[in-house]
């Protein structure tokens, strides 16, 4: 799995580095998300961690990641799963995969983002165990 997503990511890194004459535009789809810890599983070849958000009018949202770790377990490979519930007729999903690395005690992940409406974001995620908050930057692929 670990080597899947590294492919995925160094395919697209390197189909941008070859394609001079395009250009990627990114536009943040939302401002900055806050989110909620609910809980942090820590086993001995991943953690898991879920958050949640009340996003208003837009629902609630929880997401599950699961995070995979490298040789000296300050970093890895990591995959999520959202869904969001508007009401009482509409759930919305994604999916992400990324990578992630620690900083002191902050967990910092860089992912790509599949969206259930077929939109693709690119987005940084800085998780706080201390404070059991999460804040979410995405942007939009163009």
């Amino acid at each position: 799995m670990k080597n899947a997503i590294f492919l995925i990511l160094t395919l697209a890194a390197s189909s941008l580095s070859f394609a001079d004459h395009h250009s990627l535009t990114l536009e943040a789809r939302e401002a900055q998300t806050e989110w909620t810890i609910t809980s942090i599983d820590l086993i001995s070849t991943e953690s898991v961690i879920t958050v949640e958000r009340d996003a208003g009018e837009e629902g609630r949202t929880y997401v599950s990641y699961h995070l995979s770790y490298d040789n000296n377990g300050n970093g890895g490979t990591y995959t999520a799963n959202a869904r969001g519930y508007v009401d009482a007729n509409t759930v919305t999903s994604a999916y992400a995969a990324g990578v992630w690395n620690r900083d002191g005690i902050l967990v910092i992940m860089d992912e790509i983002v599949s969206h259930s409406d077929g939109t693709k974001t690119v987005g940084r995620i800085t998780i706080n165990p201390l404070e059991r908050t999460m804040v979410m930057v995405q942007y939009t692929l163009d």
